[in-house]
């Protein structure tokens, strides 16, 4: 069973990756794989950190500041791009066509970001004994394949909207997900 306990866990500290992701491929921004590793690696980390230091860190650190954390930053994310639907003006600051990628500091901050978020949770799982090695190691592949998956699914055509459209869009999503987030 300690197998099936990771994956659960896996799946519901990751959730938000896919979101994540798919906000990026609405807006035609594309997730590189390094890009990807990146992020999930420091979503790994946080998490290991997490269930190595359950006990000690909820004694520091209640469950819900590290989710507060995480939720405030897509939150700030989702703004930053709400800001930004609204005050580009009509005409598309780059072409339909083509393809950005992140900047390395937002690569950073969404990595830092899913992180948080599953901090919380990491400490509370390792607290009902859940078992580190699998738990760790299914945490780094569903992110990686969540926010993979979800950057395609938003680059899809049948979600391909005007960047305007789509930086709003991406930003309510992001917002709704740090509330979320914090509701939790």
């Amino acid at each position: 069973m300690p197998v099936v306990s990771s994956l659960i866990f896996a799946f519901s500290v990751n959730i938000d990756a896919f979101l994540v992701g798919m906000s990026y491929g609405i807006r035609k921004i594309h997730v590189t794989f390094l890009q990807n590793l990146l992020i999930s690696l420091i979503s790994f980390a946080g998490t290991l950190l997490s269930l190595l230091l359950g006990r000690r860190l909820l004694a520091f650190l209640p469950d819900f500041a590290a989710a507060c954390a995480g939720s405030i930053i897509l939150f700030a994310l989702g703004l930053y791009y709400l800001y930004k639907s609204l005050t580009v003006s009509g005409h598309s600051l780059h072409s339909e066509s083509l393809h950005i990628t992140l900047s390395l500091k937002e690569t950073l901050l969404v990595g830092a970001a899913l992180s948080f978020n599953n901090i919380g949770i990491g400490i509370g799982a390792s607290m009902s004994g859940i078992v580190l090695l699998p738990a760790a190691l299914l945490t780094f592949l569903t992110s990686a394949v969540f926010l993979c998956s979800g950057n395609h699914l938003g680059n899809t055509s049948h979600l391909r909207l005007s960047n305007r459209c789509a930086d709003l869009l991406s930003a309510v999503m992001l917002i709704l997900l740090g509330i979320c987030n914090s509701a939790l």
